[in-house]
């Protein structure tokens, strides 16, 4: 939890992170980049991999870092007692590799939903369950952390989830459409398969070419194209448990041979197989 009373201004480092947050007490504009936001007492916000950001009350105050006002909390509470504290809550997840850029790449940049929204009331009730926990010391502290966190993104993902028109080109878009989700779900119950275009378009109900252009404008990929990232993101996950022989990794990723896998990781990653894996272990 934040306060802070007017004037203030806060800079937010770029992180490899999704940033959330919801004001509880007071306004304050949020602006990132070309984007400028007025937050309102009830809304909340999501962000992914943001760059530098600021939250602040007025525009011709310096902002301060977030690193110097954990330092020195008081900092903004010199203000006039008479004017309203502000108060947000605010947090980040952190996705572990193999596929932390894959899943925050589901998000759109900003998510801001409207304090009268029922999303933001119900995300509302989690964060007021999230901050009781994180700030009480009782068994099992960890595990409900964890498990409100995941929910709480289990909710931003579902805003508009429905809405395919205007959503950011991903995987969440690709899953609202009737068509495409047929498709994605034949990829990921099937990831080994030797799938073309013509049969995708098939589990589709379209044509070849209909199907080819409108995955690519909803998923931002082709249709091989996201096949290959999946495949690959399944056999990272293999790597990293580190149990698998490499035929079988490759086999279950699709790749008929290890040299056929080796060279399409390698040329995705950067990395052979053989190397992924030890860093991997190095993670762990």
């Amino acid at each position: 939890m934040i306060a802070v009373r007017a004037p203030w201004a806060i800079a937010f480092p770029a992180v490899e992170a999704v940033v959330f947050g919801q004001m509880i007490e007071g306004t304050c504009t949020l602006v990132r980049g070309e984007t400028t936001l007025t937050l309102h007492p009830g809304d909340f916000m999501m962000m992914a991999c943001p760059p530098d950001w600021v939250m602040r009350s007025d525009p011709q105050v310096e902002p301060l870092g977030l690193k110097a006002l954990f330092a020195d909390p008081a900092a903004f509470q010199a203000g006039d007692r008479a004017t309203p504290e502000v108060r947000f809550l605010a947090g980040h997840f952190l996705f572990a590799e193999p596929n932390a850029g894959h899943i925050a790449g589901l998000l759109s940049p900003i998510v801001h939903i409207r304090a009268a929204d029922v999303a933001a009331q119900r995300l509302g009730r989690l964060l007021s369950l999230l901050d009781d926990e994180a700030t009480a010391d009782r068994p099992g502290r960890s595990l409900a952390l964890d498990r409100l966190l995941e929910v709480i993104l289990v909710e931003a993902l579902r805003h508009r989830a429905d809405q395919v028109d205007g959503m950011r080109p991903g995987l969440l878009a690709g899953l609202a459409d009737p068509r495409i989700s047929r498709a994605l779900r034949a990829i990921h119950m099937q990831p080994s398969c030797a799938w073309s275009v013509a049969q995708l378009a098939r589990e589709a109900g379209m044509s070849r070419a209909g199907f080819a252009a409108r995955f690519a404008q909803i998923i931002g990929v082709s249709p091989i194209g996201y096949l290959t990232v999946w495949r690959l993101s399944i056999a990272k996950a293999a790597l990293i448990s580190g149990k698998r022989p490499m035929i079988e990794v490759a086999e279950i990723a699709g790749y008929g041979s290890v040299s056929a896998f080796s060279a399409a990781f390698s040329r995705a990653t950067g990395q052979s197989p053989t190397v992924y894996r030890q860093m991997a272990a190095d993670w762990a």
